[in-house]
């Protein structure tokens, strides 16, 4: 008696089919370079959403152009996401953070990529504060270094 493969195992075929299309789905995601990287210095403490980075240096890493921004301390002690709030198309100039300052509390507003031609918006600024800040001389750039392709 002849056994049909075909019909008999065909759940398990589906199963053992997708399971490895996952598994390279995923290793190459997991090898992926990241979408952007860079190391930058601030000179003063600032508040990045949630998180408040002290003065120092740190790199930067955004792995897709939907994922959150990871931020490391530069000794590798500890890492922080930041989640955006919008995405526009990037402004002139380099790559650079953009921070506001009211009093002694500095804000990270937004990150411009012109590699990847976006400005990634961490805390927006309507018109009219954005114009206030820049009367007052309350808006800085730091700027992020990129390593060259």
């Amino acid at each position: 008696m002849k056994i049909d493969h075909t019909t008999r195992y065909p759940a398990a075929l589906k199963l053992a089919i997708g399971v490895l299309i996952a598994t390279c789905v995923f290793t190459t995601a997991a090898n992926a370079l990241p979408s952007f990287a860079g190391r930058f210095t601030l000179p003063h403490e600032v508040q990045w959403g949630q998180a408040v980075l002290p003065a120092g240096d740190y790199f930067i890493r955004m792995n897709s152009p939907a994922a959150p921004v990871m931020i490391t301390s530069a000794s590798g002690g500890w890492s922080v996401y930041a989640q955006f709030q919008a995405i526009a198309d990037r402004e002139a100039g380099g790559t650079y953070l953009t921070i506001t300052t009211l009093g002694n509390q500095r804000k990270v507003r937004s990150l411009n990529l012109p590699e990847l031609r976006k400005l990634v918006i961490f805390a927006p600024l309507t018109k009219t504060e954005r114009e206030e800040f820049a009367k007052a001389g309350q808006i800085n750039t730091v700027p992020v270094v990129t390593a060259k392709k």
